[in-house]
């Protein structure tokens, strides 16, 4: 009877199979290092696809540019179409919200990883060039217990320019 109580407290007590708290430590460690270049992959991957979509329609804007430079010198009236671009804040939200919808339509703006946000589209001359530089923030999510967190936010920014020298 004695051990047969003695065998029966063994089992209860698991003396066998014992896990180190080292060991706990190190799986641990490993699955959130492994996540975190999960995360990271899908971080830069998703950025690359975002860069593409962006860099699609900076190619639209630039033939819009193309076509309104060349028929304005066209007309003689060039001066006045750079400084309608620069001065005129909805000619410049009218060329922002082109590019936010022809963007939408390459690349979803807002998805359950991530969301795209503060899309600013900027114009400076520089000599017989227009440049246009497109910014936005991409604020990724992770999802913990049922929620989404932000996990990082980055910047994506992209520079074009068109040459007005025909």
């Amino acid at each position: 009877m004695y051990q047969q109580m003695h065998k029966l407290k063994k089992a209860l007590r698991g003396d066998r199979g014992d896990i180190t708290i080292f060991t706990c430590c190190f799986v641990v460690g490993a699955v959130m290092l492994i996540a975190f270049l999960l995360l990271f992959a899908s971080v830069r991957i998703n950025i690359i696809n975002i860069s593409n979509g962006i860099k699609m329609e900076l190619n639209n804007l630039a033939a819009s540019i193309y076509s309104d430079t060349y028929r304005s010198q066209r007309e003689a009236n060039y001066d006045e179409y750079i400084r309608t671009l620069y001065s005129s804040e909805a000619f410049t939200r009218q060329l922002e919200q082109t590019v936010h919808d022809g963007l939408a339509v390459k690349v979803p703006l807002t998805t359950g990883d991530y969301r795209i946000r503060d899309i600013r589209l900027e114009f400076s001359r520089s000599g017989d060039k227009i440049e246009y530089v497109f910014t936005c923030d991409a604020e990724f999510y992770i999802k913990m217990f049922g929620n989404r967190y932000p996990a990082i936010t980055r910047q994506i920014r992209l520079t074009g320019y068109h040459n007005t020298k025909y």
